[in-house]
């Protein structure tokens, strides 16, 4: 419960609280004009002010104050005793705390030789002794925060989704805090929407790397198989080159020692082809000696007769000296054939065995060139084959990133799939006590309008799933009156678990563009709802706001903490800034 709040400067009179209702009232002074008004009066501005105290972050409207040197004090209960926090404006990383003796031993951990605590220590301490929560969530852990907690039971703004303290509240947030008012487990909401992350991050990198978005990082597995077979073929390709491979200290000498036996063997060619002609042309002589225009004896003899005619007898031989001159000089010829052809067949024998030596020089010194050559080229070729390793091992480690990413979504899907299962189980048993909350949310809209209203849960991806409808308009009055019977409803539930501080703060924001018929019923019902349960509830209300028949009644007025007038010089804080 909160009891007071006051601060170092006397122009702020100090406001006390105590047990069930309590209001601020902006109400008209007297000597009021139509330049007066109850709105700006400051009512806001406590709120503010007792926010602070509870660890908050300042508020601009209370910025100014701390050039000068404002601090506000807040006396609460806290771990069974009274004890009150001062926090300068300017600053105010410390709260000064006063304690009595029993609580030593629960806060000197905590504090300094002069008993100031720092702000993190004091919202740790806050969560401890008004929400029962014993643990710190470091920033970006998706835990629960004791100023979210503290966040739903004092309300500045009348947001649209009573399940959320603020439009931007991301869905876990508010799921994982409403779950801990109910007493739920409120970890499986947590651990959902971590996995979701993770399943919407590797969702999208799938997509992207479908897309080949990400063609350096990740790439399809197929593609990247195929890329790998080829870097192993060109590796072993690589590596038997270099195991061949054959270091020539004379590169350039070997390449004009092949040339000249190239030239070589090109003369002993050419010299092969002109005796192969001749051995032909010989051969061809010797066999077919007609086919030559060699003359036969008959031609010889028909030769003889006609020159006869035209010779005397002394000018001619006689025919058997010519005949027989004639056979001498063919049998001459034959030997010389036959001659020439055994010379020329054994020079070609010695021709092509020099030519098949020179030819196995060649391809000898070729096989070298081909094989090897200078040290800097095998120091090329190692070289491209430490690149070809590297890129293997570069696509081996892409493939098993892919293969990993496939095995990560698989295991994100079945951890959901487990999660989820075990969240419907929770919420099977705890369904009973979830049915009464929701009953007593209905009651409570029933009580304003006469109509139904439905909180439901449920279990969808992200954990427990929270609704609110009502069956009615969705006006502004409407949407704000859902807001005071869920947290009116989160009261009554929460604090009879300990997991609810007791008391609750409304802003008069909250009653705006409400019919007064329905204010008049939201009143009652908020004074019924903390004098059963015993808890204690805190607004600011302009005068003109509260029907006149609730302020005739006695538990209103006796629950009048302060008025503050349109009139009254500096409003509440009693200065203008």
């Amino acid at each position: 419960m909160l009891r007071r709040i006051s601060s170092n400067f006397s122009s702020f009179r100090p406001v006390t609280f105590r047990s069930g209702f309590n209001v601020i009232l902006a109400d008209m002074g007297p000597g009021a004009s139509d330049k007066h008004s109850r709105n700006a009066r400051g009512k806001t501005t406590l709120v503010q002010a007792i926010n602070y105290c509870l660890g908050g972050t300042l508020a601009k409207p209370l910025t100014p104050l701390g050039a000068e040197g404002w601090s506000f004090t807040l006396e609460l209960d806290l771990f069974g005793s009274t004890l009150s926090a001062t926090r300068i404006l300017k600053g105010g990383s410390r709260l000064k705390l006063d304690y009595p003796s029993d609580l030593t031993g629960t806060l000197e951990a905590f504090l300094d030789e002069h008993s100031t605590v720092s702000v993190e220590d004091w919202k740790f301490l806050l969560g401890l002794g008004l929400f029962s929560l014993d643990q710190v969530s470091e920033s970006g852990e998706r835990g629960i925060s004791p100023r979210t907690l503290l966040s739903y039971v004092i309300r500045t703004e009348a947001v649209k989704d009573p399940l959320k303290i603020i439009p931007q509240q991301p869905a876990w947030s508010s799921r994982e805090h409403v779950a801990y008012f109910l007493n739920l487990n409120w970890e499986l909401v947590r651990e959902l929407s971590r996995l979701e992350e993770d399943s919407d991050t590797y969702k999208a990198i799938a997509k992207a790397t479908k897309k080949n978005l990400l063609p350096r990082a990740l790439r399809p597995e197929s593609e990247l198989m195929l890329e790998l077979a080829e870097a192993q073929r060109e590796l072993q390709e690589l590596q038997s080159r270099v195991s061949g491979f054959r270091v020539v200290d004379d590169p350039e000498g070997l390449v004009n020692r092949a040339d000249r036996v190239t030239e070589e063997l090109k003369e002993l060619r050419n010299e092969a082809l002109v005796d192969r002609r001749m051995i032909e042309l010989y051969t061809q002589s010797i066999e077919n000696p007609e086919e030559n225009d060699q003359p036969s004896g008959s031609d010889l003899a028909e030769l003889y007769s006609e020159m006869q005619r035209a010779f005397t007898p002394d000018a001619l031989q006689s025919f058997d000296t010519v005949q027989v001159f004639h056979e001498k000089l063919m049998n001459n010829r034959h030997r010389f054939l036959s001659a020439e052809l055994e010379r020329l067949r054994s020079q070609q024998a010695d021709r092509e065995e020099k030519i098949k030596t020179l030819v196995e020089s060649r391809n000898s010194i070729l096989a070298v060139l081909d094989a090897g050559g200078a040290l800097e080229e095998l120091a090329a070729i190692q070289n491209e084959q430490i690149q070809a390793s590297a890129r293997i091992v570069e696509i081996e480690a892409a493939l098993s990133n892919v293969r990993e990413l496939a095995e990560a979504q698989e295991d994100v899907r079945l951890q959901k799939a487990q999660l989820r299962q075990e969240t419907a189980r929770d919420l099977s048993a705890n369904r009973r006590k979830l049915d009464s909350v929701a009953s007593r949310f209905d009651q409570m809209m029933q009580e304003l309008y006469s109509v139904g209203g439905v909180l439901t849960s449920e279990v969808d991806d992200l954990g427990y799933k929270f609704t609110i409808k009502v069956s009615t308009s969705a006006s502004g009055g409407v949407t704000r009156m859902q807001l005071l019977c869920f947290d009116l409803t989160l009261l009554a539930e929460g604090f009879s678990e300990n997991h609810h501080p007791g008391f609750l703060i409304h802003d008069s924001a909250i009653f705006d563009g409400v019919d007064p018929r329905q204010v008049a019923a939201a009143l009652s019902l908020v004074k019924k709802t903390v004098s059963n349960f015993g808890g204690q509830y805190i607004c600011t209300m302009n005068s003109n706001d509260v029907p006149e028949a609730i302020r005739k009644e006695d538990w209103f007025t006796q629950g009048i903490r302060r008025v503050v007038l349109d009139t009254e010089k500096g409003g509440i804080l009693g200065t203008s800034f």
